[in-house]
């Protein structure tokens, strides 16, 4: 049970994004239909699917708190002849290079990290293919719109939700503490959900990026070595499978 419970936490991103559906729309089952038994059932299931999500976006939270600890404690390096001639022919302004431990890559603001095991497994290349990749989002401030485009869309919810009403369970005070809990829960559940497509999106046009300037045939061994010993054809919340990204680059002229 306890590893089946693991796989939709950690594995199955279809199983968790049934998940994130589930917890927005029993939310607006439970919102919107004055009746006693469907407010009911609709609460039932909103438990019942909180119970996976909150571990499941604890996990994310925590990810994504570990690497921001590890770029504070990055180790700073002038940027390389190679990386800054990369950076000027896509017109993305690299101030700084970091490293850190791992196998990964990633812009924040103006300062490009890559992992030391990432350096380990690829050719120059295939590097250069992925700095080109990271040097796409910088260019076309993808990090901005990771930011604002979520805000737009909480507009739908709110208006949605604005009106929830709920019966008295207990007592009027300890009632409205479980609504602000449950819409607290629904807002981060709907936040992943709408940022999925986007963020499947920015990475598609990284590769495009990366594509152009060192080659098709660089990303997409670079993305095979990196996906070594995983599922292929499993996207994630922040990106989609290696399989569909290889497909769309093999497609591009």
């Amino acid at each position: 049970m306890l590893r089946e419970f693991w796989n939709i936490v950690r594995v199955s991103f279809r199983k968790r994004f049934i998940v994130y559906y589930v917890v927005v729309w029993s939310l607006t089952l439970f919102g919107t239909f004055p009746s006693l038994i469907v407010k009911l059932v609709a609460l039932s299931v909103f438990v019942a699917a909180s119970v996976l999500f909150v571990p499941i976006f604890t996990s994310q939270f925590v990810s994504q708190l570990r690497q921001f600890l590890e770029h504070r404690h990055r180790v700073r390096r002038r940027v390389s002849s190679e990386i800054a001639d990369l950076a000027e022919r896509i017109g993305a302004p690299v101030k700084e290079l970091g490293f850190v431990r791992g196998c990964t890559a990633y812009v924040r603001g103006k300062c490009l990290v890559l992992g030391i095991e990432l350096l380990k497994r690829l050719t120059f290349d295939e590097r250069q293919a992925v700095v080109a990749h990271e040097l796409g989002h910088m260019k076309e401030r993808h990090d901005i719109f990771r930011l604002i485009l979520p805000f737009l869309f909480l507009v739908v919810p709110l208006y949605s939700w604005s009106k929830l009403s709920s019966p008295i369970f207990f007592t009027e005070s300890l009632t409205q503490i479980a609504v602000t809990v449950m819409l607290n829960i629904a807002l981060l559940a709907f936040v992943v959900m709408v940022t999925i497509p986007f963020n499947w999106y920015f990475e598609v046009r990284a590769d495009r990026v990366a594509a152009s300037l060192v080659g098709k045939e660089n990303i997409i061994s670079a993305l095979m070595k990196l996906g070594a010993g995983k599922n292929l054809k499993e996207p994630s919340e922040t990106h989609p499978s290696i399989a569909e990204r290889v497909k769309l680059i093999e497609k591009l002229k």
